[in-house]
């Protein structure tokens, strides 16, 4: 399997959801990479403004905030939201090598990180664009997994 190719069934004990701010040309970029990147299909995509997105940061406590991105990774049931720097490096080390090589910057302080990752996030509409107020996912592989499959317990809420 290399690169782009389709995604296989996640495992359900560990699957990763990029929220990304959909109208960002930058994030859309990012989310385009580690879906080519991700040849054992482990990272989901959604919008923190769409419908699904919302209900899933408020099922992992996590605000809708676009100027940031966030992973809502599930383990064993439990959803887990991170921001900045530390949400791209949990994404690379669910890559599996290379690419989990990356996780090593987890050990540089994230006052650090994150002041290089708020940086370049406020500064991307400007440099990068937008996407015209929607999602530029393109690639079938990442259509394949936007918003499609993730796990119940991440829709699900107390009232549900």
């Amino acid at each position: 399997a290399g690169p782009g190719m389709a995604p296989s069934e996640p495992t359900p004990s560990r699957v990763l959801v990029t929220l990304i701010d959909g109208d960002c040309a930058l994030c859309s970029r990012y989310a385009r990479l580690v879906s080519w990147l991700d040849t054992k299909g482990v990272v989901y995509f959604e919008t923190q403004q769409s419908a699904v997105g919302k209900k899933v940061l408020r099922n992992a406590k996590q605000p809708v905030d676009l100027s940031t991105i966030v992973v809502v990774e599930v383990a064993n049931g439990t959803a887990v939201g991170y921001t900045k720097s530390t949400a791209v490096l949990r994404t690379f080390a669910a890559l599996g090598v290379p690419w989990s090589v990356a996780g090593v910057l987890l050990f540089v302080p994230t006052v650090v990180r994150d002041g290089v990752y708020t940086f370049v996030a406020k500064h991307r509409l400007k440099v990068f664009g937008a996407n015209g107020g929607s999602c530029a996912l393109p690639d079938a592989v990442a259509r394949r997994r936007v918003g499609l499959g993730l796990p119940k317990q991440l829709l699900l809420s107390g009232g549900d």
